[in-house]
């Protein structure tokens, strides 16, 4: 299964105190000064030992390489990325293009911390599972949805 995380406010923090983060070790998080949220370099590396393949899909304009190096150094390998430019690039054309469309992309499943984002899996018929900044589960819930969504 191909499974996508957003970014902003659902593996980074967007502003202080909004859920447990830690930054890189030094002397990376002065490369890199993004934190990620607890647990995130855990579950990644599980779902990956389990055969599934990590993205990242973000409306940001970070660029790919940038993206993969990032995670790559706090050991997450990706198996690809999504950004702004790929998302606009893939949905060029389209009448109604919803804010992300992992579908596009062969993904099966989005982690996301936008309402707006899991209303639109429901109307473009793509699977969101919802992270709130306070969900200490979060990374359990997550493990739960590959549980229940069929292999392609």
């Amino acid at each position: 299964m191909r499974i996508a995380f957003d970014i902003d406010g659902t593996l980074t923090p967007l502003g202080a105190g909004q859920f447990p983060a830690a930054p890189l070790p030094f002397p990376l998080r002065l490369l890199w000064r993004e934190p990620l949220r607890e647990g995130t370099v855990a579950l990644m590396r599980e779902l990956q030992a389990d055969g599934h393949e990590v993205w990242v899909y973000t409306s940001s304009l970070r660029s790919p390489a940038y993206l993969r190096l990032w995670l790559r150094c706090a050991g997450i390998r990706l198996a690809g990325v999504v950004n702004g430019d790929a998302h606009a690039q893939a949905l060029r054309g389209r009448a109604v293009a919803p804010s992300k469309f992992p579908p596009a992309f062969g993904i099966d499943v989005l982690v996301d911390d936008s309402a707006g984002v899991a209303m639109e899996g429901e109307a473009h018929g793509f699977r969101v599972v919802l992270v709130a900044p306070g969900d200490r589960a979060w990374a359990d819930n997550v493990r739960a949805a590959c549980r229940t969504v069929p292999a392609r």
